[in-house]
């Protein structure tokens, strides 16, 4: 179960959209067992992925199976119990850093730049901690992450009930290292479970402190050391988590070789936003010269984790390879002439545009689109959306209800 900081709770994060059961007004119990959940169930058992499901859906139809986030799940997949084996909170967005890939639903740091209010936890209550009692027990793992889960109080809560109730739990935190505390030490000498996801985009300090602002890189390094002697001492695991961006292609290959050093796992996220800093839409001469420099490196494969992080890098290049053959093959939005689309055309190009880059709001825009297609002025008002920026075409979409969206496009002339 993926509890996201918006209250909805889905199977993962790449799920949760508005037909999700929310928090506010439905128990962990009734959501797991009969809500929102239960009908993903029903949609997979047709073998429908289109549904809940795109993002995986369209990695795998792109061959990059091994890029898909259902392998996260697949050590979990057979279990007799019926409860949930592992839940992953994402209850606030409290952070310290306010990375340029990052955005306000996970930085409080950058809804600070924005002068807007901190937010934080708005929708789990005391009961939800309550609620939680009866789930832990079977438990095999607990993913935090945030903001950084060393700087949201709540996560302090759950992980005392999980010492209380299930100390067998595995524990994973997902953190930049860049706060370490009395309170995350007392967590390292009482949790012989602890299982660390360190975000490192970086090996050099000046281009890490430009992607991570505020980070300081000597310190994230420092504290990492910490929890890399801390997995040897109690037997877990620490990955580093890249990004690769425009702003750090150069430096991959390198964060392997960290990695292999350290004898650590490398993983990659799959970056479609926001749009200037994905390798997704570079050109493909570009995008293609960075798959010829990544394919230079030679990587170990002698032991368990080496391999892991040759495959990872390998497929990491697949990935990039599609996209490049992608891009020869799209239609390219900056090319098109506004006469030359289709309504249909439009709707297939935002639907595209959603689903890379909020895939949440799929259905939102699916239903609009319908919406939009029975008005009188649909030719122009589809024309003036497909030409809003990204920025102000998501705001509408994340902060108005469908009748709001169409009394704008009304507006429209």
């Amino acid at each position: 179960m993926f509890f996201s900081r918006h209250g909805l709770v889905a199977p993962c994060y790449a799920t949760y959209n508005e037909n999700s059961s929310h928090i506010s007004n439905n128990s962990i119990k009734d959501i797991w067992f009969s809500g929102s959940i239960n009908e993903i169930r029903k949609q997979h058992s047709r073998c429908d992925l289109s549904t809940s499901c795109s993002f995986c859906e369209n990695i795998l139809n792109s061959n990059s199976y091994k890029s898909a986030l259902i392998n996260k799940y697949e050590h979990y997949a057979f279990s007799k119990s019926k409860y949930p084996k592992i839940m992953e909170f994402e209850l606030s967005n409290k952070c310290n850093l306010a990375c340029i890939m990052c955005d306000t639903n996970l930085s409080s740091s950058i809804e600070k730049g924005k002068n807007q209010n901190f937010t934080g936890n708005l929708f789990y209550k005391e009961s939800f901690f309550d609620e939680l009692r009866e789930f832990i027990p079977h438990l095999q793992l607990a993913e935090f992450t945030g903001g950084d889960p060393f700087m949201i109080e709540e996560y302090y809560k759950i992980w005392d009930i999980i010492m209380e109730l299930n100390p067998k739990c595995r524990i994973l935190i997902t953190t930049n290292a860049n706060t370490m505390n009395p309170r995350i030490e007392r967590l390292m000498n009482m949790h012989k479970n602890l299982y660390f996801n360190i975000s490192i985009d970086s090996l050099q300090k000046e281009n890490y402190e430009k992607i991570r602002i505020n980070g300081n890189f000597e310190y994230a390094m420092k504290n990492t050391q910490k929890f890399i002697d801390y997995c040897k001492k109690h037997k877990t695991h620490l990955n580093i988590l890249v990004c690769p961006l425009t702003k750090n292609a150069h430096e991959l290959g390198d964060l392997v070789n960290f990695a292999n050093k350290n004898k650590i796992c490398v993983f990659y996220h799959t970056v479609v936003k926001p749009k200037e800093l994905s390798l997704k839409y570079l050109p493909t001469e570009d995008l293609n010269k960075i798959v010829d420099e990544l394919s230079i490196y030679k990587f170990p494969s002698k032991t368990k984790n080496q391999r892991t992080n040759k495959h990872n890098f390998e497929n990491l290049i697949e990935l990039l390879k599609s996209w490049s053959k992608e891009n020869e093959l799209d239609i390219k939005h900056d090319n098109i002439e506004e006469k030359t689309l289709s309504e249909t055309e439009i709707i297939n190009l935002l639907k595209l545009k959603v689903n890379e880059t909020k895939p949440e709001f799929f259905k939102k825009f699916d239903n609009f689109s319908q919406e939009v297609l029975q008005l009188p002025n649909k030719d122009i008002i589809l024309k003036k959306i497909y030409n809003f920026s990204d920025e102000i075409f998501f705001e509408y979409l994340e902060n108005k209800n469908i009748d709001e969206l169409i009394e704008i496009c009304k507006t429209i002339k």
